[in-house]
C-alpha cells in the first residue's frame, strides 16, 4: 500500500494541472512504461519530438529514472509524487510573489483586490504567505476608501464653493441686464446638474465589487455623498432658473407693451432694466422661452392689430425712432365718409411690409434665428387671414383692383422673406393661397346665385298670384280702315309686319301673365352676367355664364308642373313661365355684348337651354289643349252623326223657324242637339275666359285656332259623309250648325274687350275684338269650311257654280271630289245637274 494517497488530489488542484490529470495521464501512458502488466510488450520510450497531451511535458520532466527503468513500483511511485509536491510549491510562491507586486500598484484592479482579500479563507494556517497578502490587501482597501472619502469631502467644498460664486455671478448679469450671459450660466448649471445625476449613477454601479465585500456600506455611503450633491446642485439650478424667468418676463414686457383699448403697439429696443432687446431675445433662445413669447406677439398682431387693417376699416401707422431703440405701431380707424383703405391698390400690403420691417428691426434686431422662429408661428396663419379679408372684400372690387392686390401681396411675400420671416415657415405661397381664395370667391359667387333662384323658385306655387308682364302691340290703324275698305292688295297682307306699326317695340308680344318665381329667375340670371360684365373678371364672367346655365335647368326641373286637368290655369301660368325664361335666355348674351364675349374669349349662347325650356313648355300647351278639347268631345258626340240630329229636328216641325231665326242663335228648346249646341259654345266661352288674361295674344289665337278645328272638322267630314240629304235635312243640318259657326269665335272672345288694352293690343280706330275674330276664322280652317258648306246647303245650283269658278270654294277648303259629292247629294240627278258637274269640273283644271 502507498503511505500518501492524497498527493494525487493535490497535484489535481494545483493550478498548473487544473485542466489535466497526471494519474490518468499516466494510465494512458501505461504502454510506455515497463512492469509486470506489461510484459510481452514493446517497453521503448516514446521518439523524442512526439507530441504529448497539454501539461505532459511538465509531467514527463518531474518522473524519476527509476519509473522508466524499474516500471511502476511504490518506491518509484513516491519519489514521483514528492517531485510533483515540491513544484507546486514552487509555483505557488511565485503566484503570491506576483500578488505582493501588484498590491503594491496604485492603480490595482478592484476585482483583484477583492480577489487577494479572498485568499485568507483559503490559506491554510494564518501565518501563511495567503493570509499575509490577504490582510495586506483588505488594509490597502480601508485605505483606499479613506483617501477617496478625504477627496470627495475635499471636492465637494470645492463644487461649494464654485457654486456660491456662479451664483453671484449670475445674479451680477440679472442686476446688470446681461441676459445673455446670466442665461449662459444657467446653461452650465444644468449642464452641472446632468453631470452630477451621472457620477452618483455611475459611482453606484462601480462600487459593486467592493460592495460585494463590505456589505455595500461603502456603496451607501458613496451613493448618498453624491445623491446629496446633485440634489444641492438642482435645487440651485432650479432657484436660479426661476429668478431668470422673472427677469426676462419683465424685460419682455418692457420689450413689447400692446395697448389694445388705445390701438398702440409700442415697442422699445433698449431696455429700461439695462440690455438691449436683441440680448433678451438670445437669453430666451438659450432658456428655450423665446418660443412662448414670440407666439404671444404673434398672437397679438393675428387677434387684434391686423384684422381691422386687412378689412379696410382701419389704416397702418407704424414708424421707428431715429436710433432704432423705440417703435410704434398705431392702427387708425378709418374716417366716416372715406372710402375703406383696400380700394387703394396695394395699401394694405404697403402698411403690412412697413409693420413687418419695423418688428425685425426693433423688436427682433435682425436676429436670423429669431425672425425664423417668429416666422414660423406668425406667417402661415397670417397667410390665412389675409386670404380670408382679400375674399371677404372680392364682391366690392373691381378685377383692376383684385390683380393690383395680388401684385402687391406677391411683393409683401417677397419682403417678409428678405427679412428672413420665411426662413422657418412651412405655409403655402401667398399667390397660391389667394388664388385659391379667388376660385372659392368664384364658386361662392355662383352658388349664391344658385340660392337666389332656388329660393324663388321654391316660393312658387299654385297660390301665388300672377303677374302681368309684356310690352302692349301697336296696331296700324291706317292698314286696318284700309282692308276694312277693301284697299289693301293681297300683297300688303302677306307682308310682314301685316298690321303691326313699326314704330312699336321690336320684340313685343302683348300682355301676358307669369309668376312672380320667374320674374325673379330671369332678374338673378340678368344679375349675374351684370356683376360678370362690371367685375372685368374672365374667371368670374365663366362661372356666372355656368350659374345661369345651372339656373336655367333648375328652374325647368326644380319646378314641379301642375296638371292641366287639375289645375288649367296654373298650367297655362307655367307654360308662359317657361317661355318666358327661354326668350330671357336668348335675349341675355344680346343684352351684355360685347363685353361679356371679351372676357369669357368666345361667343355666349343659352340656346340649347332655351329649346329645353321651350319643348317643356309646348307639352304643356299640348296637354292645356287636349284637356280643352276633352271638354268638347262629350257635347260634340251628341251631335254626331249630324243626320240623326237633324232627324230629331225635323220630326219636332221647328225646323224652318230656326233656319229663318239662325243669325239668333240655337232657339230656346230643350232638346238633345240644341243643348249640346249650347254646351259646346258654353265651354268655348270658358276657354276663351281662361285664355286671353293668361297668354300672350299671338298664342291665345294659336291656340283657339287649334280648339277649333277639330271640332268643326269632324262636323264638316259628317255632313261630306252623307249620301242623300233633302231639304228638310240641309235646313235642320243648317239650323243646327249655323249657331256653332257665328258663335264659336265671338264665345272664345267673350273676355276681350273691344279696345283690346288687356291684351296690350293698341290701334287707333281699330276693333280690336272684331279683328281678333276675323283672325281666329281665317286661321280656323274646319271653321270656315264648315260655314261654306252650309251656304252650299242653302245655294242653288247655279250659285254653287259660280263659287267654285271663283275659287271661293277652293279657298274654304273644298276639294272637287267634295263639292262633287255634295252637289250629288243634294241635288236630284237632272240634265241640269250633269251640266253643272260637267263645268265643275271644267273649271277645276
Amino acid at each position: 500500500m502507498l503511505a500518501r494517497p492524497a498527493a494525487p488530489n493535490r497535484i489535481a488542484a494545483s493550478p498548473l494541472t487544473s485542466r489535466v490529470n497526471p494519474a490518468s495521464e499516466l494510465r494512458n501512458h501505461r504502454a510506455f512504461l515497463p512492469g509486470p502488466g506489461n510484459r510481452g510488450r514493446v517497453r521503448r520510450p516514446p521518439p523524442r519530438g512526439a507530441a504529448f497531451p497539454p501539461g505532459m511535458e511538465l509531467v514527463e520532466s518531474l518522473m524519476p529514472a527509476s519509473l522508466l527503468q524499474e516500471g511502476l513500483g511504490s518506491g518509484a511511485l513516491q519519489e514521483f509524487l514528492d517531485s510533483i509536491d515540491k513544484q507546486a510549491e514552487q509555483i505557488k510562491l511565485g503566484l503570491l510573489a506576483a500578488l505582493g507586486e501588484q498590491a503594491a500598484r496604485a492603480d490595482i484592479d478592484p476585482a483583484l483586490l477583492a480577489a487577494m482579500v479572498s485568499l485568507a479563507e483559503l490559506a491554510p494556517s494564518p501565518n501563511g504567505p495567503e493570509a499575509y497578502i490577504a490582510d495586506a490587501a483588505q488594509k490597502y482597501m480601508e485605505i483606499q476608501e479613506h483617501v477617496k472619502s478625504l477627496q470627495a469631502e475635499l471636492k465637494a467644498a470645492q463644487a461649494a464653493a464654485d457654486l456660491e460664486a456662479t451664483l453671484r455671478e449670475f445674479r451680477s448679469f440679472l442686476e446688470n441686464g446681461q441676459f445673455v450671459d446670466a442665461a449662459s450660466s444657467v446653461v452650465v448649471l444644468r449642464k452641472i446638474v446632468e453631470d452630477a445625476r451621472a457620477k452618483s449613477a455611475g459611482a453606484a454601479a462601480g462600487w459593486g465589487a467592493y460592495g460585494q465585500h463590505y456589505g455595500g456600506q461603502q456603496q451607501q455611503h458613496h451613493s448618498h455623498a453624491d445623491d446629496a450633491e446633485a440634489a444641492r446642485l438642482s435645487e440651485a439650478c432650479a432657484r436660479c432658473e426661476a429668478e431668470l424667468d422673472e427677469a426676462l418676463e419683465a424685460a419682455c414686457q418692457e420689450a413689447v407693451d400692446a395697448s389694445i383699448e388705445g390701438c398702440v403697439l409700442t415697442i422699445t429696443a433698449a431696455l429700461p432694466s439695462g440690455g438691449d432687446v436683441g440680448d433678451l431675445w438670445a437669453a430666451l433662445e438659450l432658456t428655450g422661452m423665446a418660443g412662448r413669447h414670440l407666439s404671444w406677439v404673434a398672437d397679438t398682431l393675428l387677434q387684434h392689430v391686423l384684422p381691422p387693417v386687412l378689412d379696410g376699416t382701419a389704416r397702418f401707422d407704424a414708424h421707428a425712432s431715429h436710433g432704432g431703440d423705440a417703435a410704434i405701431i398705431k392702427w387708425l380707424a378709418v374716417p366716416r365718409g372715406q372710402p375703406p383703405t383696400p380700394g387703394s391698390i396695394g395699401r394694405v400690403e404697403a402698411d403690412c411690409t412697413q409693420l413687418l420691417t419695423v418688428l425685425a428691426d426693433a423688436l427682433f434686431r435682425g436676429r436670423e434665428g429669431t425672425l425664423a422662429a417668429f416666422g414660423a408661428a406668425f406667417w402661415p396663419r397670417f397667410v390665412q387671414l389675409y386670404a380670408e379679408s382679400f375674399l371677404r372684400q372680392l364682391d366690392a372690387q373691381g378685377a383692376a383692383v383684385l390683380r393690383g392686390r395680388q401684385q402687391a401681396a406677391v411683393a409683401m411675400e417677397a419682403a417678409a422673406r428678405e427679412l428672413g420671416l420665411l426662413a422657418g415657415a412651412d405655409a403655402e405661397p401667398l399667390a397660391a393661397a389667394l388664388g385659391r381664395a379667388v376660385q372659392k370667391s368664384y364658386h361662392a359667387a355662383q352658388e349664391g346665385y344658385l340660392a337666389r333662384a332656388r329660393a324663388a323658385a321654391a316660393a312658387a306655387g299654385p297660390g301665388a298670384a300672377p303677374v302681368t308682364v309684356g310690352a302692349p302691340l301697336p296696331l296700324d290703324g291706317e292698314l286696318y280702315a284700309r282692308l276694312r275698305d277693301g284697299q289693301v292688295k293681297a300683297w300688303e297682307v302677306l307682308d310682314p309686319p301685316s298690321g303691326w306699326d313699326c314704330a312699336g317695340p321690336v320684340l313685343a308680344t302683348g300682355f301676358f301673365q307669369v309668376s312672380a318665381a320667374a320674374l325673379e329667375v330671369a332678374a338673378v340670371m340678368d344679375d349675374a352676367l351684370s356683376d360678370a360684365v362690371a367685375s372685368g373678371d374672365a374667371s368670374l364672367a365663366q362661372a356666372c355664364v355656368v350659374a345661369v346655365s345651372k339656373i336655367a335647368a333648375m328652374f325647368a326641373t326644380l319646378v314641379p308642373s301642375p296638371s292641366a286637368a287639375d289645375a288649367p290655369q296654373p298650367a297655362l301660368l307655367r307654360h308662359n313661365d317657361l317661355n318666358y325664361a327661354a326668350n330671357h335666355l336668348l335675349l341675355l348674351p344680346f343684352l351684355h355684348s360685347p363685353e361679356l364675349e371679351e372676357l369669357t374669349g368666345g361667343e355666349v349662347w343659352f340656346g340649347d337651354e332655351a329649346v329645353r325650356l321651350r319643348a317643356q313648355a309646348r307639352a304643356l300647351a299640348n296637354e292645356s289643349l287636349s284637356v280643352q278639347q276633352s271638354a268638347l268631345s262629350e257635347p260634340l258626340s251628341q251631335l254626331l252623326p249630324l243626320s240623326n240630329a237633324a232627324a230629331a229636328l225635323a220630326s219636332s216641325g221647328r225646323a224652318r223657324g230656326r233656319a229663318a231665326a239662325s243669325a239668333g242663335g240655337a232657339g230656346d228648346g230643350a232638346g238633345g242637339p240644341e243643348r249640346a249646341v249650347k254646351q259646346i259654345l258654353y265651354t268655348l266661352e270658358r276657354a276663351g275666359r281662361l285664355l286671353w288674361p293668361t297668354l300672350p295674344p299671338g298664342e291665345a289665337l294659336e291656340f283657339s285656332s287649334r280648339l277649333l278645328g277639330p271640332l268643326f272638322k269632324a262636323l264638316s267630314e259628317d255632313v261630306l259623309r252623307m249620301e242623300d240629304i233633302g231639304e228638310r235635312e240641309c235646313e235642320a243640318i243648317v239650323a243646327l250648325c249655323r249657331p256653332l259657326v257665328a258663335g264659336a269665335p265671338a264665345a272664345l272672345l267673350a273676355s276681350v274687350e273691344g279696345t283690346g288694352q288687356q291684351q296690350g293690343l293698341e290701334g287707333a280706330g281699330v276693333d280690336v275684338r272684331a279683328l281678333l275674330e276675323a283672325a281666329l276664322q281665317q286661321r280656323a280652317w274646319g271653321l270656315r269650311k264648315l260655314a261654306c258648306i252650309l251656304t252650299l246647303l242653302e245655294a242653288k245650283l247655279t250659285d254653287i257654280v259660280r263659287r267654285w269658278e271663283s275659287g271661293e270654294l277652293r279657298h274654304a277648303g273644298l276639294s272637287l271630289p267634295e263639292v262633287t259629292r255634295l252637289v250629288c247629294s243634294v241635288f236630284e240627278n237632272t240634265d241640269h245637274r250633269a251640266q253643272c258637274l260637267q263645268r265643275i269640273e271644267v273649271a277645276a283644271f
